[in-house]
């Protein structure tokens, strides 16, 4: 009777523990808590990750293979997550497609990720990311799609990319990579757009020579069929050239220095005051951020802020002056002071700043942020350094400076590329001397609504559609008078499109531009 209840007691716990295990969470499941740990989820998005779960197929952001139940997918952009990329992505050894752009991600991307060798695209663009690109990311030999652009990362340019056979789209503009890109492989496919705004980057592929540590080209004409006497006139003319060079670099930078000191002077002349006139004032100060926080403090902010002057001018608009800001550790912003004579109340200025600041397009420049302080309200924008909308768009006063009407004409112009995926530039309106607001017009008058819509525009609410397309007509009305205010623009806006009801539309267009256009 002693061994009959031993036998069962046995049976009964392999039972319990078989029962357990087969109820347990996955081992993919437990990799992405262990990735969720690495991050601050401010908008509480991951709520659904729980380790109670069976399987994390159904997790918000997670898709699995239905055969198997690996995970193939981690899509999680504009989640507004905060933290770092853990090593523990390196589990996930099915995972196809990586998508956390624009959040608010620092660190290093982690050498783990090459382990995930069955990766097709990766999207990890306006994040904080810091670093170099893992020098064995060629052993993802199916990655088709790499954008890591928008953020801070450095070094030089692995390689080991020119393995990446079926590599179709490559973005590392607006880092810090330096040196020479590599020549060779299916780097030579992509050309400057794939590089813009890395300084230190040279090549073929950006149009600009390397050079060597004395200023000279990297590859000289070799010379060893040359008589004896050219050799040493050649030798003469470098020698010359060097101390002709050295001699510019001496001067170069006894002026720079002169220069730098003065500055310097002047700033700390300028910050003494700003400082002096600050205590008394300090309550009146706000200062607002969209998009995940600015990975600087308030008092920096407002510092840099306050001691913006003539010298930092880039441009001016109908409602105000572009000021350059650049911080301490050389990350740059785009600040627009606002005119007097536009400023209304400061309830109205921040209920018009908010809802703008919540609009997102590949084609718009990121609002960061805005600030109000006791004599000037400022609009903090992504510094972006490929140019002005206005060599866009056709329309100026005659001393050449955008009134309040032209601006609300251009938000015009970019709310339909918006909705018809057209840009004013397309060849279809150029080679036929129109333009997009005149291709508009026209199909609107023939009532073929249809056609102004982008066919990729499926499953979007037709209404709210129609309401974009009407806002922005009258946006880019002839008359200029008979165009709205901004104001009123960003009222119909509230009102028609950005309300519960009909948000998706905004959204479809966010999501779909995002990876695809």
């Amino acid at each position: 009777m002693g061994i009959l209840n031993w036998v069962f007691s046995v049976v009964s716990a392999a039972t319990t523990l078989f029962v357990s295990c087969s109820s347990a969470l996955t081992l993919d499941g437990f990799a992405l808590l262990e990735l969720k740990s690495g991050w601050n989820d401010t908008k509480n998005s991951l709520e659904n990750w729980r380790d109670s779960d069976e399987s994390p197929c159904s997790w918000t952001g997670v898709s699995c293979n239905p055969q198997d139940q690996r995970v193939v997918s981690v899509n999680l952009p504009y989640m507004q997550l905060r933290g770092i990329i853990s090593p523990s992505i390196g589990k996930l050894s099915r995972l196809q497609r990586l998508a956390l752009h624009q959040n608010s991600l620092h660190g290093t991307i982690p050498n783990e990720i090459t382990n995930c060798t069955e990766l097709r695209a990766v999207y990890l663009r306006a994040n904080y990311l810091q670093g170099e690109i893992p020098p064995n990311i060629g052993n993802l030999t199916f990655l088709t799609i790499l954008d890591v652009s928008s953020n801070t990362l450095k070094g030089a340019i692995p390689s080991s990319i020119s393995r990446l056979t079926r590599l179709r789209s490559l973005n590392m503009s607006t880092n810090f990579f330096s040196g020479e890109i590599p020549d060779i492989g299916v780097l030579r496919r992509f050309g400057a757009d794939s590089f813009t705004g890395n300084l230190d980057l040279c090549g073929r592929q950006i149009h600009k020579p390397c050079r060597s540590s004395m200023g000279f080209p990297v590859v000289l004409p070799h010379a060893e069929n040359s008589p004896k006497r050219s050799s040493h006139l050649i030798k003469g003319i470098l020698i010359g050239a060097m101390s002709t060079m050295a001699i510019a670099f001496i001067v170069i930078f006894v002026f720079l220095w002169v220069w730098m000191l003065s500055k310097k002077e002047r700033k700390v002349k300028k910050y003494t005051e700003v400082k002096k006139q600050k205590e008394p004032c300090e309550t009146s100060k706000k200062l607002i951020t969209f998009h995940g926080d600015l990975p600087y403090s308030s008092t920096e902010l407002i510092e840099k802020l306050e001691s913006l002057d003539e010298e930092d001018i880039v441009g001016s608009g109908g409602f105000g002056t572009v000021y350059r800001m650049v911080m301490n550790d050389l990350g740059t912003f785009a600040v627009k002071k606002i005119d007097r004579s536009r400023q209304g109340s400061d309830r109205v200025f921040e209920r018009e700043v908010e809802i703008l600041g919540s609009v997102k397009h590949i084609n718009l420049v990121n609002m960061r942020g805005y600030c109000r302080l006791p004599t000037s309200r400022l609009l903090i924008y992504d510094y972006l350094t490929v140019g002005s909308l206005d060599d866009l768009l056709h329309e100026y006063l005659q001393n050449g400076r955008a009134t309040e009407k032209s601006d609300v004409y251009s938000f015009g112009v970019l709310l339909l590329e918006l909705v018809t995926g057209k840009r004013p530039t397309d060849t279809t309106f150029v080679n036929r001397g129109l333009n997009v607001v005149g291709w508009m017009n026209t199909l609107l008058k023939e009532d073929r609504l249809e056609d102004v819509m982008d066919k990729r525009c499926v499953g979007v609410d037709e209404d709210s559609v129609e309401v974009l397309i009407e806002i922005a007509a009258r946006c880019t009305a002839a008359n200029a008078e008979d165009r709205p205010a901004m104001n009123q623009v960003v009222q119909l806006l509230e009102q028609e499109v950005m309300s519960p009801s009909s948000a998706t539309a905004i959204d479809y267009y966010d999501d779909s531009h995002s990876d695809y256009c």
